[in-house]
Protein backbone atom coordinates (compact mmCIF):
# COMPACT_ATOMS: atom_id res chain seq x y z
CA UNK A 1 0.00 0.00 0.00
CA UNK A 2 3.32 2.36 0.82
CA UNK A 3 3.92 2.08 -2.60
CA UNK A 4 0.26 1.32 -4.44
CA UNK A 5 -1.01 5.10 -2.83
CA UNK A 6 1.47 7.36 -4.01
CA UNK A 7 1.35 6.03 -7.23
CA UNK A 8 -2.25 6.42 -7.37
CA UNK A 9 -2.35 10.16 -6.10
CA UNK A 10 0.04 10.90 -9.04
CA UNK A 11 -1.95 8.99 -11.52
CA UNK A 12 -4.90 11.28 -10.36
CA UNK A 13 -2.82 14.54 -10.57
CA UNK A 14 -0.58 14.17 -13.30
CA UNK A 15 -1.78 10.87 -15.80
CA UNK A 16 -0.58 7.13 -16.59
CA UNK A 17 2.35 8.79 -18.12
CA UNK A 18 3.27 10.67 -14.44
CA UNK A 19 2.44 7.65 -12.49
CA UNK A 20 4.50 5.23 -15.02
CA UNK A 21 7.90 7.52 -14.43
CA UNK A 22 6.90 8.40 -10.91
CA UNK A 23 6.85 4.40 -10.29
CA UNK A 24 10.08 3.56 -11.76
CA UNK A 25 11.59 6.95 -9.79
CA UNK A 26 10.21 4.86 -6.66
CA UNK A 27 12.20 1.74 -7.64
CA UNK A 28 15.45 3.83 -7.91
CA UNK A 29 15.36 5.52 -4.86
CA UNK A 30 14.25 2.12 -2.67
CA UNK A 31 17.18 0.61 -4.40
CA UNK A 32 19.92 2.89 -3.90
CA UNK A 33 18.82 3.74 -0.43
CA UNK A 34 19.70 0.32 1.58
CA UNK A 35 23.70 0.64 0.56
CA UNK A 36 24.25 3.99 0.06
CA UNK A 37 24.41 6.88 2.52
CA UNK A 38 21.87 9.92 2.32
CA UNK A 39 23.74 12.59 0.35
CA UNK A 40 24.94 9.46 -2.03
CA UNK A 41 21.16 8.05 -2.57
CA UNK A 42 20.25 11.64 -3.15
CA UNK A 43 23.28 12.34 -5.91
CA UNK A 44 21.89 9.23 -7.44
CA UNK A 45 18.58 9.51 -7.65
CA UNK A 46 19.77 13.44 -9.11
CA UNK A 47 21.24 11.31 -11.82
CA UNK A 48 18.77 9.57 -12.58
CA UNK A 49 15.95 12.39 -12.79
CA UNK A 50 18.49 14.25 -15.33
CA UNK A 51 18.62 10.92 -17.29
CA UNK A 52 15.09 11.32 -17.59
CA UNK A 53 15.07 14.77 -18.24
CA UNK A 54 17.55 14.50 -20.94
CA UNK A 55 15.54 11.65 -22.52
CA UNK A 56 12.45 13.49 -22.39
CA UNK A 57 13.57 16.64 -24.17
CA UNK A 58 15.71 13.86 -26.67
CA UNK A 59 12.67 11.82 -27.44
CA UNK A 60 13.14 9.91 -30.38
CA UNK A 61 16.51 11.44 -31.49
CA UNK A 62 18.24 8.57 -32.32
CA UNK A 63 21.98 9.60 -31.49
CA UNK A 64 20.46 11.55 -28.34
CA UNK A 65 19.52 8.53 -26.81
CA UNK A 66 22.35 6.17 -27.78
CA UNK A 67 24.43 8.84 -26.15
CA UNK A 68 22.27 8.67 -23.21
CA UNK A 69 22.18 4.99 -23.02
CA UNK A 70 26.21 4.79 -23.14
CA UNK A 71 26.33 7.32 -20.53
CA UNK A 72 23.54 5.35 -18.10
CA UNK A 73 25.78 2.61 -18.73
CA UNK A 74 28.92 3.98 -17.86
CA UNK A 75 27.28 5.38 -14.75
CA UNK A 76 26.26 1.68 -13.56
CA UNK A 77 29.79 0.05 -14.14
CA UNK A 78 31.00 2.85 -11.41
CA UNK A 79 28.39 2.12 -9.15
CA UNK A 80 27.92 -1.56 -10.10
CA UNK A 81 31.44 -1.19 -7.91
CA UNK A 82 29.45 -0.44 -4.74
CA UNK A 83 26.35 -2.83 -5.44
CA UNK A 84 25.36 -4.93 -8.52
CA UNK A 85 22.53 -2.99 -9.98
CA UNK A 86 22.54 0.22 -8.09
CA UNK A 87 21.44 2.48 -11.29
CA UNK A 88 20.18 -0.53 -13.08
CA UNK A 89 16.79 1.71 -13.85
CA UNK A 90 18.74 4.35 -14.98
CA UNK A 91 19.21 2.91 -19.27
CA UNK A 92 15.51 2.04 -19.04
CA UNK A 93 13.98 5.32 -17.65
CA UNK A 94 15.81 6.77 -20.70
CA UNK A 95 13.86 4.01 -22.53
CA UNK A 96 10.89 4.83 -21.44
CA UNK A 97 11.22 8.72 -20.97
CA UNK A 98 12.59 9.60 -24.31
CA UNK A 99 10.93 7.04 -27.22
CA UNK A 100 9.19 4.86 -24.95
CA UNK A 101 5.50 5.14 -23.13
CA UNK A 102 5.85 8.05 -20.90
CA UNK A 103 5.15 11.03 -22.64
CA UNK A 104 6.10 14.34 -20.50
CA UNK A 105 7.69 17.25 -20.97
CA UNK A 106 11.38 17.18 -19.46
CA UNK A 107 11.07 19.53 -16.60
CA UNK A 108 7.86 17.39 -15.66
CA UNK A 109 9.86 14.05 -16.11
CA UNK A 110 12.80 15.71 -13.84
CA UNK A 111 10.17 16.60 -10.76
CA UNK A 112 8.23 13.36 -10.90
CA UNK A 113 11.74 11.22 -11.04
CA UNK A 114 12.79 13.57 -7.85
CA UNK A 115 9.71 12.70 -6.50
CA UNK A 116 9.20 9.55 -6.68
CA UNK A 117 13.02 9.44 -5.79
CA UNK A 118 12.07 11.01 -2.50
CA UNK A 119 9.21 9.00 -1.52
CA UNK A 120 10.86 5.89 -2.43
CA UNK A 121 14.01 6.50 -0.37
CA UNK A 122 11.04 7.55 2.47
CA UNK A 123 9.74 4.09 2.28
CA UNK A 124 12.42 2.43 2.38
CA UNK A 125 13.93 4.44 5.56
CA UNK A 126 10.43 4.18 7.07
CA UNK A 127 9.58 0.42 6.66
CA UNK A 128 13.81 -0.33 7.39
CA UNK A 129 13.71 -2.12 4.04
CA UNK A 130 17.22 -4.23 3.83
CA UNK A 131 19.08 -4.81 0.71
CA UNK A 132 23.33 -6.44 0.88
CA UNK A 133 25.58 -4.59 -0.79
CA UNK A 134 27.08 -6.87 -3.61
CA UNK A 135 30.35 -5.75 -4.88
CA UNK A 136 31.40 -6.21 -8.18
CA UNK A 137 35.03 -6.29 -8.62
CA UNK A 138 36.36 -3.44 -10.97
CA UNK A 139 37.41 -4.94 -14.07
CA UNK A 140 34.38 -6.70 -14.70
CA UNK A 141 32.82 -3.74 -13.55
CA UNK A 142 33.78 -1.49 -16.75
CA UNK A 143 33.54 -4.66 -19.39
CA UNK A 144 29.85 -5.34 -18.09
CA UNK A 145 28.98 -1.54 -18.59
CA UNK A 146 31.10 -1.03 -21.54
CA UNK A 147 29.66 -4.11 -23.60
CA UNK A 148 25.85 -3.24 -22.40
CA UNK A 149 26.34 0.10 -23.03
CA UNK A 150 27.83 0.02 -26.56
CA UNK A 151 25.34 -3.09 -27.50
CA UNK A 152 22.25 -1.30 -26.76
CA UNK A 153 23.25 2.48 -27.39
CA UNK A 154 23.47 0.26 -31.16
CA UNK A 155 20.38 -1.13 -30.60
CA UNK A 156 18.62 2.09 -29.54
CA UNK A 157 20.26 3.81 -32.66
CA UNK A 158 19.09 1.21 -35.29
CA UNK A 159 15.53 1.34 -33.84
CA UNK A 160 15.11 4.46 -34.09
CA UNK A 161 16.74 5.70 -36.92
CA UNK A 162 15.33 3.07 -39.05
CA UNK A 163 11.65 3.37 -37.16
CA UNK A 164 11.33 -0.11 -36.02
CA UNK A 165 8.22 0.05 -33.84
CA UNK A 166 9.22 -0.58 -30.18
CA UNK A 167 12.90 -2.02 -31.17
CA UNK A 168 13.67 -0.70 -27.50
CA UNK A 169 12.22 -3.60 -26.02
CA UNK A 170 15.61 -5.09 -27.24
CA UNK A 171 17.56 -3.18 -25.15
CA UNK A 172 15.44 -3.26 -22.40
CA UNK A 173 15.65 -7.12 -22.80
CA UNK A 174 19.52 -6.78 -22.83
CA UNK A 175 19.67 -4.71 -19.99
CA UNK A 176 17.42 -6.49 -17.76
CA UNK A 177 18.59 -10.07 -18.24
CA UNK A 178 22.75 -9.45 -18.75
CA UNK A 179 24.18 -8.73 -14.70
CA UNK A 180 27.02 -7.41 -14.02
CA UNK A 181 27.56 -10.08 -11.27
CA UNK A 182 28.77 -13.86 -13.47
CA UNK A 183 26.79 -16.18 -11.59
CA UNK A 184 23.69 -14.33 -11.89
CA UNK A 185 23.77 -14.29 -15.54
CA UNK A 186 21.98 -17.87 -16.24
CA UNK A 187 19.24 -17.23 -13.68
CA UNK A 188 18.38 -13.46 -15.30
CA UNK A 189 18.42 -14.93 -18.84
CA UNK A 190 16.15 -17.79 -18.15
CA UNK A 191 13.50 -15.92 -15.92
CA UNK A 192 13.88 -12.76 -18.36
CA UNK A 193 12.70 -15.25 -21.17
CA UNK A 194 10.10 -16.99 -18.77
CA UNK A 195 8.84 -13.69 -17.13
CA UNK A 196 8.21 -12.18 -20.90
CA UNK A 197 6.18 -14.84 -22.11
CA UNK A 198 4.28 -15.14 -18.92
CA UNK A 199 3.49 -11.47 -18.83
CA UNK A 200 2.40 -11.03 -22.39
CA UNK A 201 -0.49 -13.36 -21.79
CA UNK A 202 -1.63 -11.51 -18.53
CA UNK A 203 -1.37 -8.48 -20.62
CA UNK A 204 -3.03 -10.08 -23.49
CA UNK A 205 -5.94 -11.25 -21.31
CA UNK A 206 -6.03 -7.79 -19.33
CA UNK A 207 -6.80 -6.16 -22.96
CA UNK A 208 -9.34 -8.91 -24.39
CA UNK A 209 -11.32 -9.04 -20.76
CA UNK A 210 -11.48 -6.65 -18.92
CA UNK A 211 -12.82 -2.94 -19.18
CA UNK A 212 -10.00 -0.21 -19.44
CA UNK A 213 -10.35 0.96 -15.66
CA UNK A 214 -9.64 -2.51 -14.69
CA UNK A 215 -6.59 -2.95 -17.44
CA UNK A 216 -4.89 -0.06 -15.75
CA UNK A 217 -5.98 -1.72 -12.14
CA UNK A 218 -3.69 -4.38 -13.63
CA UNK A 219 -1.15 -2.31 -15.15
CA UNK A 220 -0.80 -0.71 -12.11
CA UNK A 221 -0.13 -3.45 -9.53
CA UNK A 222 2.33 -4.91 -12.34
CA UNK A 223 4.12 -1.42 -11.34
CA UNK A 224 3.73 -2.14 -7.83
CA UNK A 225 4.98 -5.46 -8.34
CA UNK A 226 8.02 -4.44 -10.61
CA UNK A 227 9.30 -2.02 -7.70
CA UNK A 228 8.97 -4.30 -5.58
CA UNK A 229 10.97 -7.18 -6.92
CA UNK A 230 13.49 -4.84 -7.85
CA UNK A 231 14.84 -4.65 -4.75
CA UNK A 232 15.11 -8.25 -3.74
CA UNK A 233 16.08 -9.78 -7.22
CA UNK A 234 13.79 -11.44 -8.83
CA UNK A 235 14.13 -11.49 -12.29
CA UNK A 236 11.79 -13.68 -13.30
CA UNK A 237 9.25 -11.51 -11.43
CA UNK A 238 10.98 -8.56 -12.86
CA UNK A 239 9.70 -9.49 -15.94
CA UNK A 240 6.64 -11.04 -15.22
CA UNK A 241 5.16 -7.25 -14.15
CA UNK A 242 7.48 -4.93 -16.89
CA UNK A 243 5.68 -6.91 -19.52
CA UNK A 244 2.05 -6.58 -18.59
CA UNK A 245 2.65 -2.99 -17.38
CA UNK A 246 4.11 -1.51 -20.75
CA UNK A 247 1.80 -3.56 -23.22
CA UNK A 248 -1.37 -2.36 -21.07
CA UNK A 249 -0.48 1.03 -21.12
CA UNK A 250 0.73 0.96 -24.82
CA UNK A 251 -2.90 -0.84 -26.04
CA UNK A 252 -5.20 0.49 -23.46
CA UNK A 253 -8.75 -0.09 -24.89
CA UNK A 254 -7.59 -1.38 -28.48
CA UNK A 255 -7.58 -5.16 -28.46
CA UNK A 256 -6.19 -5.24 -32.27
CA UNK A 257 -2.65 -3.11 -30.97
CA UNK A 258 -2.80 -5.68 -27.84
CA UNK A 259 -2.28 -8.65 -30.18
CA UNK A 260 0.37 -7.09 -32.06
CA UNK A 261 2.46 -5.58 -29.13
CA UNK A 262 2.41 -8.89 -27.86
CA UNK A 263 3.29 -10.31 -30.63
CA UNK A 264 6.27 -7.92 -30.84
CA UNK A 265 7.06 -7.99 -27.36
CA UNK A 266 7.99 -11.68 -27.56
CA UNK A 267 9.60 -11.52 -30.50
CA UNK A 268 12.01 -8.55 -29.14
CA UNK A 269 12.46 -10.16 -26.17
CA UNK A 270 13.33 -13.51 -28.30
CA UNK A 271 15.65 -11.27 -30.21
CA UNK A 272 17.18 -9.35 -26.86
CA UNK A 273 17.62 -13.31 -25.44
CA UNK A 274 19.76 -13.96 -27.89
CA UNK A 275 22.03 -10.68 -28.36
CA UNK A 276 22.64 -11.16 -24.56
CA UNK A 277 23.89 -14.51 -24.31
CA UNK A 278 26.40 -13.51 -26.65
CA UNK A 279 27.45 -10.66 -25.03
CA UNK A 280 27.24 -12.81 -21.45
CA UNK A 281 29.88 -15.78 -24.04
CA UNK A 282 32.23 -12.81 -24.82
CA UNK A 283 32.15 -11.35 -21.37
CA UNK A 284 33.08 -15.10 -19.94
CA UNK A 285 35.62 -15.53 -22.53
CA UNK A 286 37.27 -12.31 -21.08
CA UNK A 287 37.16 -13.53 -17.64
CA UNK A 288 38.51 -16.91 -18.09
CA UNK A 289 41.79 -15.14 -20.25
CA UNK A 290 42.12 -13.25 -17.07
CA UNK A 291 41.59 -16.43 -15.26
CA UNK A 292 44.30 -17.89 -16.87
CA UNK A 293 46.72 -15.18 -16.60
CA UNK A 294 46.34 -15.09 -12.75
CA UNK A 295 47.33 -18.51 -12.70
Amino acid sequence: MAILIPSAIVSVLGGVSASMGFGLAMGLGMAVTPVSRPRQAALLVVLGAALGGLASWAGSTPWAIAVLIFVSAVLFALTNQRSAGLLSLTPIIVILFGPGPIDLSWWAAVLWILGGGVVGALITRLLKFQAPALPVEKRTAWEHGIAVGILCAGIMFWSLAFDIPHGYWIAVTVLMALRPLPNQRRETLNGRLIGTFLGAIIALLAVLFLPVWGAIIVAVLCLFFLVWYSMGGAYLMQALALTPMLLIFASLGDIERGFELTIERVVFTVIGIVAAVLIALVLRHWESRREAASD
